[in-house]
């Protein structure tokens, strides 16, 4: 019913994923990718927790999987007969990445270590498991194959820049000098060629090296006209043309662009979400690739042909959800509100649950939401905003909330909920509150802002304030805080936006629930929530605590305990809000 997690092997002729079934059931999934389309070659039940995994496809058909427990990493090969075995245990945390051997599969993992470096380590099918080749000053960011040597991203004296590491004796040594102005991020490479992201003194561009050896960077020109949010994902094997997602709105589209002449051409997609990674063989250009109906699998676009094609969905994966995903445009307080919508019609009167997205820097898309889908079998109207501060709409509206946390993105959520109200049937239920995450935060903020206007709350690893989670997230959180603003404060009447001291405002019913492995919002946020609302005498409040799952707490299929709880929770009976109440916000 849903998958997860996808990676092509460094020939790209193979592929691995995460796969969940509607019973529950966690798989690890090998694929081979053919002339004739993709075919699943192996299927292993996974008997652990595969939340916060890892996974490398490996050219012999084998799988890699990680994944973490406190205090350390578990590592699993599973062959490409589906049979798995632990292979590596370790403190600390590796970040795994594909390789190519002279000898069997290989892969290639690096570690963090206190004092500020990185350590690159060889990691093959025979014992010793791992075995360290390479100390680098710095952390270690993207990493491509390139002439049977590794090119990684070093961060080093604050700089990126990309450098060489040989993963089989460990020699070291510059790629190429960044600009005199700016750095370089290592973003894709084949036939010689390495795709970088180069910063300049005009902004960032994408430059492509030529020939085997570093050599100059030549700028590519003509990529302006993409628009949207552009991403390239695959180099074709000769190293001449780049493929880029392009994202506008909730939208996905493929472009292709010919270094050489530097024509751009677009590709027809079926309606749905691209995802990256992708891969580019000889038999066409391979990528993720999933609708509001049909789980994630990989499409295709064979060489020679100008539109995407789509593999067959295997076995118990076929394509079965009935609510097809439809965008529908709302007025905001700023300009218009595009929103994913599920289920029935939600003028029709039945119960609405309006749900927000993580990051913030995130958007809802046409992707196959298993969550969703439950919510809307179970008679719910899902209506997923992509308000102020998410991408894809362009810089204004992703940097609208940029010092200013819970203001723009929360007027434009109060106001759906009046526009909600107001054209529904008079006397039908207040819409509830749904989000995870940054959307946790944002949903317990507007049940907080407008007490009468909402029936529920369904919060999953949210957190009380920004400075709060500043205090005690890992540097990656701290870093997203600071480049997004989220210490800045918000002047209105509602005052600042920590949920410990707002919480007494909150009247709808509420559900929280939170990973006790959570290495992105810790889990302590949610339990001061949870005490603060008891503690300010609110009498419906239900917190529930999952001992085995990280960040991405809530599974997205039938069988998922939480999944079951949270949907039973939204389609309690709440309170009939009064339409001129929930449509009329406080004064701001």
């Amino acid at each position: 019913m849903s998958r997860s997690g996808a990676r092509f092997s460094a020939g790209g002729t193979r592929a691995a994923c995460l796969a969940s079934d509607d019973r529950g059931g966690q798989y690890v999934e090998g694929w081979e990718l053919t002339a004739d389309g993709p075919r699943v070659t192996t299927r292993a039940r996974l008997d652990g927790e595969a939340a916060m995994s890892q996974i490398v496809a490996l050219e012999d058909g084998g799988t890699l999987i990680s994944w973490h427990r406190p205090e350390h990493q578990v590592v699993r090969l599973f062959d490409a007969d589906g049979h798995g075995r632990t292979i590596a245990t370790v403190r600390g945390s590796l970040r795994l990445l594909p390789g190519l051997g002279r000898r069997g599969w290989q892969a290639t993992a690096v570690s963090a270590e206190a004092d500020g470096s990185s350590t690159v380590q060889r990691m093959t099918g025979e014992e010793p498991w791992l075995a360290p080749v390479a100390r680098i000053p710095g952390r270690l960011g993207g990493a491509v194959l390139h002439a049977g040597r590794l090119v990684v991203t070093a961060v080093a004296g604050g700089t990126p820049a990309p450098i060489v590491v040989d993963p089989e004796t460990g020699e070291t040594g510059p790629f190429l000098e960044p600009p005199a102005d700016g750095a370089c991020h290592v973003l894709l490479a084949a036939a010689g060629r390495v795709l970088l992201a180069v910063s300049t003194g005009a902004g960032q561009r994408l430059g492509l090296t030529e020939g085997r050896g570093p050599g100059p960077v030549r700028l590519l020109e003509g990529l302006d006209e993409l628009g949207g949010v552009v991403t390239p994902v695959a180099l074709d094997p000769d190293g001449t043309d780049v493929a880029f997602t392009v994202t506008r709105g909730a939208r996905s589209e493929l472009a292709l662009y010919d270094t050489g002449t530097e024509e751009l051409r677009r590709v027809a997609v079926p309606r749905g979400k691209l995802s990256s990674p992708a891969a580019w063989t000889g038999h066409g250009l391979w990528f993720p690739f999933s609708s509001s109906t049909r789980p994630s699998g990989f499409g295709w676009l064979p060489t020679g042909e100008t539109s995407v094609r789509m593999g067959e969905e295997p076995g118990p994966f076929r394509e079965s959800a009935r609510w097809p995903g439809r965008l529908e445009t709302f007025r905001g307080p700023a300009g218009p509100i595009e929103a994913v919508v599920y289920g029935p019609d939600w003028r029709a009167g039945g119960r609405v649950v309006v749900a927000l997205h993580g990051g913030p820097d995130r958007h809802w898309n046409l992707a196959f939401d298993g969550f969703f889908q439950m919510l809307a079998d179970a008679g719910l109207s899902v209506v997923a905003p992509n308000q102020r501060g998410s991408t894809g709409y362009g810089r204004a509206h992703a940097e609208a909330i940029v010092g200013a946390w819970g203001g723009p993105d929360l007027d434009d959520v109060r106001a759906l909920c009046g526009i909600l109200v107001a054209g529904r049937p008079s006397g039908t239920e207040a819409p509830a509150l749904y989000g995870t995450s940054y959307g946790g935060f944002l949903a317990l903020l507007a049940a907080a802002a407008d007490p009468g206007a909402w029936s529920a709350c369904a919060a999953v690893a949210p957190f009380r304030s920004a400075a709060s989670l500043y205090e005690r997230a890992a540097q990656p959180v701290r870093n997203l805080i600071d480049r997004l603003g989220g210490l800045g404060e918000v002047a209105d009447a509602l005052g600042p936006r920590d949920l410990a001291s707002l919480a007494p405002r909150v009247r709808a019913r509420v559900f929280v629930a939170h990973g006790l492995l959570d290495e992105t919002i810790p889990v302590t946020q949610s339990r001061e929530l949870v005490d603060r609302l008891i503690s300010a005498g609110h009498p419906d409040v239900t917190y529930r605590e999952l001992p085995n799952r990280g960040h991405i707490a809530i599974g997205t299929h039938s069988g998922d305990p939480l999944a079951r709880e949270i949907t039973a929770f939204l389609t309690q009976d709440g309170h009939r809000a009064r339409a001129a109440e929930a449509a009329a916000p406080m004064a701001r």
